[in-house]
């Protein structure tokens, strides 16, 4: 609960400076984003004027995996970015990352943790509601990092201890969705719940033998968004 609190003060700093830094009243401008979803591109054309951004948060984690026999779960903060480009006036091309990591512990077969990281290519539609908060739903594919390891497996249903782990990477994908709340005319507080996942399960082997790794995560969390 503390580790919740104090992720929840540094936010609302963030929040606090730029509210400060850029002013409520940029909203009534002309210029810049108003209250459409997005700046304007510069001109007519599709991938001629758009606008890049950033985007990032710290959310919740509810981590779940399989290594072989042993399974896991685990709660954990996870950092998330992305660089995006706003191609329409809704619509937004990004190059995402996240990382998180968790550990469990099984009465039979001892300590088990998984690591997963995120790099990938995603689209994210921001709906126009003609107000300060603005829905969003995205998606993407990418090349997932992981790796598990566990301090004993079964062979045969006997419980033998676990050694020369290795688990290879291999393609995921995430969904999100979410609402952005505008600050200033470039600046946005976003809420959000993202689910990543592998496409399959990765291969892993265990005492020389194959086995299959499964991964997935799915973060609730708070961050910021700003348009350049």
């Amino acid at each position: 609960m503390k580790r919740i609190g104090l992720a929840g003060l540094v936010f609302m700093g963030l929040v606090l400076t730029a509210s400060a830094q850029y002013g409520r009243g940029s909203l009534e401008g002309d210029e810049g984003l108003g209250r459409a979803p997005l700046p304007k591109p510069s001109d007519d054309t599709f991938f001629g004027g758009g606008t890049w951004g950033v985007k990032a948060g710290l959310g919740w984690a509810f981590l779940d995996w399989e290594l072989g026999a042993a399974e896991g779960s685990d709660n954990q903060f996870v950092p998330q970015g992305s660089v995006f480009y706003k191609a329409t006036d809704n619509l937004d091309f990004n190059l995402s990352a996240m990382f998180v990591s968790g550990e469990d512990e099984d009465d039979e077969l001892g300590d088990t943790d998984a690591d997963l990281a995120r790099l990938a290519l995603g689209v994210r539609y921001w709906f126009d509601t003609q107000s300060r908060f603005v829905p969003y739903l995205g998606a993407g594919i990418g090349y997932y990092i992981v790796d598990g390891s566990t301090d004993n497996t079964r062979e045969d249903g006997v419980v033998v201890p676990a050694s020369g782990i290795s688990v290879d990477n291999c393609p995921g994908a995430f969904v999100e969705g979410g609402v952005a709340y505008q600050i200033a005319d470039n600046f946005f507080v976003t809420a959000e719940a993202t689910y990543d996942f592998l496409l399959g399960s990765a291969d892993a082997k265990i005492n020389g033998e194959d086995e299959d790794f499964k991964v997935s995560s799915l973060a609730i969390g708070l961050g910021v968004a700003f348009m350049f």
